[in-house]
């Protein structure tokens, strides 16, 4: 078979099993609480890729966006959904984006990269850059804080959550592994001419306005959100859209801009393709529950073309295989890291993870092992019920979160999965040095164990969480 033929078949098959996975969304989304719809996308250019193109940004807000003061600038969370790097959009995580938006009062934006096999490695990883690039770029019309961002992705995605940071690193230090395009001056003429302009709207919002006010540079936006605009945006079945802002003069003079990242979340990622299928697959305890190889095989030859051109040491797809002083550099001091037991993609999660707060890199890692449970627990297609687990593990996260934001959160927040699931966490000691006084000895004097007792009889005698099963002990009894 030509590589054309085979390249057809990769894009034939990676068709089908997208509108498979587009219903089993559907299915997930229509258990109640039914997640929220995006509020507005947004058209970005490509910069740093060299096929160019577009990609969208996909914006939930929090209820308190449309009445802060002007001058607060919101914490955004930077999210990369699942699919193998060949399927998914970017409203998969929404029960992810409502967790953040309610708990966090965050700003959430999911990155509509773009898919293999059309747009194989690594495509998917400089359009997470740019994106991080964009916002942090565009943070004032946006109403953001560029110093208070963080990243999340659910696998693939999870991926892309720890080799965008890497990317960036070597654009902050011009490396020359990866370098920005100059915008094209036919885009750069056709946005100023058309501002402002309702022709990237939906047609349902034509009754919106941007606002095209003095601006102190010629290549300064001169977008802005109104929020009484938003607001009726989102009384609407229709979600904004808005084509990319103008170019700022840091994107026009081709420079990084200034950005914290100060959390990476990421939930059962890859993080090292030097090692086989077929070896990843023995690791896992219940194999039964591996994902088939029909499947990952479709995500290993659409994302990894041409296979004799890929570098599976390149840190940009194998974050495992960046050194320690990259990782030490790239990374923020906080890692939210969740692996499952029954994955095939576990123990080099957790490897990785005891290699981030090791000593040669010294990040704080939160999460664990979440135990006896299979690849993507959180995304199953059940339109009755949302499991339990899967909003703890959200809210969990959700309150690591607010705490590296400048908020408060209790080691009861911190640790409440284990109100659902056992977990061999990576921050035990420090959960414990933290919790000296809320959680080894709390109210009435008590102590950790026997608190975690009684929150394991509680769950029992709660009548609303039956779909999951009772946590076990280290011995596997529940």
């Amino acid at each position: 078979m030509s590589i054309l033929s085979a390249r057809w078949l990769l894009y034939m098959k990676a068709s089908i099993w997208r509108a498979l996975m587009a219903i089993g969304m559907k299915f997930h989304h229509f258990a109640e609480p039914k997640p929220p719809r995006p509020n507005f996308k947004i058209i970005v250019p490509s910069r740093l890729s060299p096929r160019g193109g577009t990609f969208k940004l996909v914006f939930y807000i929090p209820d308190s966006y449309l009445s802060a003061p002007d001058g607060y600038r919101f914490p955004v969370v930077v999210n990369f959904h699942g699919g193998g790097f060949t399927l998914g959009t970017g409203t998969d995580d929404a029960r992810w984006a409502s967790t953040v938006i309610h708990q966090v009062d965050a700003v959430f934006v999911s990155v509509e990269y773009r898919l293999a096999p059309e747009y194989p490695f690594s495509v998917g990883v400089e359009d997470g850059t740019d994106a991080l690039m964009y916002l942090a770029s565009h943070a004032e019309e946006l109403r953001l804080d560029p110093h208070r961002m963080a990243l999340s992705g659910f696998s693939a995605g999870g991926n892309f959550a720890f080799t965008v940071p890497l990317m960036l690193l070597d654009l902050q230090t011009d490396a020359g592994k990866r370098s920005l395009h100059e915008p094209s001056l036919q885009q750069s003429s056709s946005r100023l001419n058309s501002r402002p302009s309702t022709s990237h709207l939906n047609t349902s919002h034509s009754h919106l306005r941007t606002h095209a006010g003095p601006s102190t540079s010629a290549f300064s936006s001169t977008l802005s959100l109104p929020r009484p605009n938003l607001e009726n945006a989102m009384s609407s079945s229709s979600v904004l859209k808005l084509s990319d802002l103008e170019p700022t003069a840091l994107e026009i003079a081709q420079q990084v801009p200034d950005l914290s990242l100060k959390a990476i979340v990421s939930f059962y990622p890859p993080t090292d393709f030097r090692s086989s299928r077929k070896d990843k697959r023995a690791t896992n305890p219940a194999p039964e529950k591996n994902l088939p190889p029909m499947l990952t095989n479709l995500f290993d030859e659409s994302y990894m073309h041409p296979s004799d051109l890929i570098d599976l040491c390149d840190p940009y797809l194998s974050p495992a295989a960046a050194s320690d002083a990259q990782l030490k550099a790239a990374y923020p001091d906080d890692i939210i890291l969740y692996t499952c037991e029954y994955d095939m993609l576990n123990v080099e999660g957790k490897e990785f993870g005891e290699r981030l707060q090791g000593d040669n890199v010294g990040k704080t890692v939160h999460g664990g092992e979440v135990k006896a449970v299979p690849h993507a627990f959180d995304k199953k297609p059940n339109p009755v019920r949302f499991p339990k687990s899967a909003d703890r593990i959200y809210s969990e996260a959700c309150a690591e979160l607010r705490r590296v934001f400048g908020g408060r959160s209790s080691v009861e927040e911190r640790t409440q999965l284990e109100l659902s699931k056992a977990v061999e966490r990576f921050d035990d000691e420090e959960l414990r040095r933290d919790g000296d006084t809320d959680a080894l000895i709390g109210e009435g004097g008590t102590t950790r164990s026997e608190r975690e007792l009684e929150r394991e009889r509680r769950w029992r005698e709660a009548p609303d969480i039956t779909i999951d099963e009772p946590p076990s002990d280290a011995n596997g009894v529940k």
